[in-house]
């Protein structure tokens, strides 16, 4: 599946050797999914964190039946995980009985609305220049959290949600927690020209803005059949930062 082009929404921007960041209030609408002041460290790097796994739950056939007699999306592999752990015996006798089994209230799906970078997140490093080379040196091990903005229910179902939607749409290397490591070094490309004294490093962040959609979920059994029942379907806003791993934006002031 191709991957949409991220429209990017920056708060960085580098123009000059002297300018540095951008006022908080001004956004930068670019096409370029990659700035020329953004390079990759993946290959210096000497801090290496275990990549966050998706929880990736397929519904067996119990399930997919279920999923399919609702008329709200699921999408939630949590869910979709005590759905296939559900096991109901009919008994011979089942003729006429009808029963609602309540399995709880649920994040039942995540639709992404809205989704920008701002390369300057969080700075991780500032390295002065000796001479007219920039050359970025990581000084100390430096860690760069994200995380749900909006306080929800079963907030780690909503970030997991959101995480797959962010990886499945976009091909960079998100997380909710980046790190740099001490002894880190690259040359960068940049023209100094001996007017900067200093080289700052940044790390970039995805800022996901969407819906979860809620909802309490039933069991509905009439006889020998089996439907799954939503009630009391609300949608919350959520907002989410997801730090961009082993990239950094420089800014040379």
């Amino acid at each position: 599946m191709m991957k949409k082009m991220l429209p990017i929404v920056l708060f960085f921007f580098f123009v000059s050797l002297d300018q540095g960041l951008a006022e908080e209030n001004e956004l930068w609408l670019l096409s370029d999914p990659l700035p020329s002041h953004v390079q990759s460290i993946e290959q210096e790097n000497t801090l290496a964190l275990e990549v966050q796994p998706l929880k990736e739950t397929e519904a067996n056939s119990f399930t997919s039946k279920l999923l399919k007699s609702s008329d709200v999306q699921i999408t939630n592999p949590y869910l979709i995980e005590q759905l296939n752990a559900t096991n109901i015996k009919h008994s011979r006798f089942a003729f006429g009985y009808s029963s609602d089994i309540y399995l709880g209230r649920w994040p039942l799906h995540y639709q992404d609305e809205e989704t920008s970078i701002n390369w300057a997140y969080q700075k991780v490093n500032t390295n002065h220049l000796p001479d007219q080379s920039p050359e970025y040196y990581q000084l100390e091990d430096s860690y760069v959290n994200g995380g749900l903005q909006t306080k929800v229910e079963r907030a780690d179902q909503v970030q997991m949600m959101v995480l797959e939607s962010v990886r499945a749409r976009f091909d960079l290397p998100v997380d909710y927690q980046a790190g740099y490591g001490a002894s880190t070094e690259k040359t960068i490309p940049m023209a100094n020209q001996g007017v900067a004294d200093t080289l700052e490093a940044y790390a970039g962040a995805i800022k996901e803005k969407g819906k979860v959609t809620y909802g309490e979920v039933y069991l509905s059994l009439t006889g020998r059949k089996a439907k799954m029942t939503i009630k009391n379907v609300v949608e919350s806003e959520i907002t989410a930062w997801l730090p961009i791993k082993d990239y950094l934006a420089f800014n040379l002031k």
